[in-house]
């Protein structure tokens, strides 16, 4: 299909320079209207005539750019997958001057050129590149104006830059300059979709003392974004800033969560650092292709002041709650933050430092819980594109990270987000054309899961590459890879019987069902012990995924919350945390989720809150990264079970779970017809509720024996004697 950059031409400066700036002069008159299409790789910043065109930063929205030798990865595959670059349209008009006008695009190297990352050199051709079009409608007619390699080019002060380190800049370094190359590149050039990332707020940080010569700050919590500098400092004087998430006991900066322990492809450990070299004069310095993820930052050298700018791709939070639950409201509230850091170019991330990657695993189990808290539809959507582009057109299968970055993970929790993204997209917008767009690829998943059994078990993925079930357990994961996967397996096909059902493809439904007989059949023969009733001795939550892929029942979920009401923390991984949930509360067995929630033992939340967190570990005992979302995955009970809101399009069901330890709580989340939210309070045996319903939606209340149909606007209701 054409499009406007279809007659432009890809043009680099080579891969020498840092962060080149391409310049185009042109003359115009009696403007009309301009547009500008543009795009460039890995990020680019663009401007006519000085003025900078877009807030948006680190522009284009991350994708798999263009073909590359996988077989590099640390996890080599051989897969062939979709290509694509996104671009951009700017009105330029009042921007344009009569005379001779100026178009400059300046190019960072972001995840394209990308060499240094945590020992892996996953970087494409290196050769930073732009595409443009230019149209331009005046009085005497329409002109269009493409790169075509008539272009100069010139160095920036940026002279060193690397999306996973960070940036040097050296306004007095010797400039170079050259004429434009064209290139080419194998890749679908597609409209921009998604959410990019804007500065969201600011923080004014606290100077905490000096150490070892340097100062220290502390920005409060966790987050993700830059440092903005301001100096007077004399030529030449350089001013170093590092960042870190936690403090050591001398008060100096610790980086063993980022990633100290990680070696760069250069041999050094990889550190978030920025470099300014001042020049005499009064400066302000902020990196422009970068982000850093930190709580604590220190500098090195004389300013004036500091500002932390927190960045994320701009998405509103639009879901509340709260409670009188002190492990709750931490969750909540850690989950947001830490959610909101892993959100750039318009992908959700493992973490914001270390890794940086839309694992599949992290991204599925956490995207329920971010639908219903923040207005996520267009980044989704965009995501969902990246997940479907990172299918193997050959095999069928879906790699562990979207767009295709590397990383390892599992058939199950990894590839299911083909299957269980869009489902929750579905659930949440009530798009029914993202499910038709996907069910196919869907269908070519599960086809290659069964290339994957044997004696219909799952016990293999990718050759040399890894099989995870659940990760980061709390001691040595030990549930077995096949057991979880094929339990995933089951819990899709089942899903999938509800998408057919939806799309009106009734008629697949039967051989779905039918395999899932014989999956079912499989599991119980290898796993399933008939004196016990449990699956794999119970451990780490094994008996909870029998109940949740439908193997099991209540029996089994008794046993489920015999377990760990006696336990009384999580010992399960980030997939089985938010299984084990849901079965407890689906099971009625509330008291002992809460119980887990509130404990403050090692494996849960509230030990991270009690060693200084403001953002979700991941791993329970901190040994890593402090910024990690996949655990808090369960927020989404907060709302679907807790307060119990459940939706089907306009039709909605409230049966809370209120434990009897919870004295308050109240939520609220956003629909396509409005808010719904309701508020329980306790008072002994009884409980007040007032449940407010927006226009449009049918709803009906049950809790205690109480059933009601709820009305426009604010309902309140006593259940006297509630348990």
């Amino acid at each position: 299909m054409a499009h406007p950059l279809e007659n432009a031409k890809w043009i680099t400066c080579g891969d020498e320079v840092s962060s080149p700036i391409i310049k185009r002069t042109f003359g115009a008159a009696a403007v009309k209207r301009a547009t500008l299409f543009v795009t460039g790789l890995g990020y680019f910043e663009a401007r006519v005539n000085g003025q900078l065109l877009h807030e948006e930063k680190f522009l284009p929205v991350v994708s798999d750019y263009e073909p590359r030798d996988l077989s590099k990865f640390y996890y080599p595959l051989h897969d062939v997958v979709t290509n694509r670059v996104y671009f951009y349209e700017f009105d330029v008009t009042d921007k344009i001057n009569d005379g001779e006008n100026e178009l400059s695009v300046q190019l960072g190297g972001g995840f394209y050129r990308q060499n240094e990352r945590n020992g892996e050199r996953t970087g494409y051709k290196g050769e930073m590149k732009a595409i443009y079009s230019l149209c331009i409608e005046a009085e005497d007619g329409t002109v269009t104006i493409n790169s075509d390699g008539s272009e100069t080019w010139e160095s920036s002060e940026i002279i060193y830059n690397n999306l996973y380190i960070g940036e040097v800049h050296d306004p007095d370094a010797p400039k170079t300059s050259g004429k434009v190359q064209v290139t080419d590149t194998q890749t679908q050039l597609s409209p921009a979709i998604g959410t990019p990332d804007r500065v969201i707020r600011t923080i004014k940080p606290v100077l905490l003392g000096t150490v070892n010569g340097k100062k220290i700050y502390d920005a409060g919590e966790n987050i993700s974004g830059i440092v903005r500098v301001t100096t007077s400092a004399s030529a030449g004087e350089i001013i170093k800033l590092r960042f870190a998430e936690e403090l050591a006991e001398d008060g100096s900066l610790d980086f063993t969560s980022t990633g100290t322990h990680c070696k760069v492809a250069s041999g050094g450990p990889q550190i978030m650092r920025d470099v300014f070299v001042a020049d005499g004069s009064p400066r302000t310095f902020e990196p422009k292709f970068v982000w850093h993820a930190f709580r604590y930052f220190e500098v090195e050298g004389e300013i004036e002041s500091a500002e932390v700018l927190v960045i994320h791709s701009d998405v509103d939070v639009t879901g509340e709650f709260s409670s009188s639950s002190e492990g709750l409201n931490f969750i909540y509230d850690a989950f947001i933050r830490t959610q909101l850091n892993n959100m750039h170019g318009s992908i959700p991330s493992d973490c914001p430092h270390r890794e940086r990657l839309g694992y599949t695993g992290d991204g599925q189990v956490c995207a329920p819980a971010v639908m219903m808290t923040m207005d996520t539809r267009e980044f989704y959507r965009k995501w969902i594109r990246d997940i479907l582009d990172s299918q193997c057109k050959v095999t069928g299968h879906v790699g562990h990270t979207a767009p295709l970055m590397g990383g390892g993970g599992g058939p199950g929790g990894w590839g299911s987000a083909i299957v269980f993204v869009p489902y929750a997209f579905y659930r949440e917008f009530g798009e029914l054309d993202v499910l038709a767009e996907c069910y196919e690829p869907m269908r070519r998943y599960m086809e290659y899961l069964a290339t994957r059994c044997e004696n219909d078990i799952i016990v293999r993925e990718e050759e040399k590459g890894w099989c995870l079930g659940d990760w980061c357990t709390l001691e040595k994961t030990v549930i077995p890879e096949s057991y979880v996967n094929t339990c995933y397996f089951v819990k899709m096909l089942a899903t999938l019987c509800e998408i057919a059902h939806a799309l009106g493809r009734d008629g697949d439904i039967p051989a779905y069902e039918e395999k899932i007989s014989v999956l079912k059949e499989a599991v119980k023969r290898e796993f399933f012990d008939d004196e016990t009733g449990e699956y794999c001795r119970g451990i780490q939550g094994a008996s909870a995924y029998a109940v949740w892929a439908g193997l099991a029942g209540a029996q089994t979920a008794a046993l489920v919350a015999e377990k760990y009401e006696s336990l009384g923390h999580f010992d399960t991984g980030f997939l089985g945390t938010d299984i084990l949930l849901e079965v407890l509360f689906d099971y009625g067995y509330a008291d002992t989720a809460l119980k887990l929630l509130e404990s403050e033992e090692l494996g849960s939340f509230l030990y991270m809150k009690k060693h200084g967190a403001t953002t979700i570990w991941e791993q329970w005992d901190g040994i890593y990264s402090h910024n990690h979302p996949m655990f808090g995955a369960c927020v989404r009970h907060f709302y679907t079970r807790l307060l119990g809101i459940g939706r089907e399009g306009a039709n909605v069901a409230i049966c809370p779970q209120i434990p009897k330890k919870l004295s308050f709580v109240r939520g609220s989340l956003s629909t396509p017809y409005g808010k719904i939210s309701l508020e329980a309070k306790r008072e002994g045996e009884d409980i007040f509720f007032n449940a407010e319903i927006p226009n449009g939606i049918s709803a009906c209340f049950s809790f205690g024996g109480e059933i009601r149909e709820l009305q426009k606007g604010k309902n309140e209701i006593f259940v006297r004697g509630a348990k």
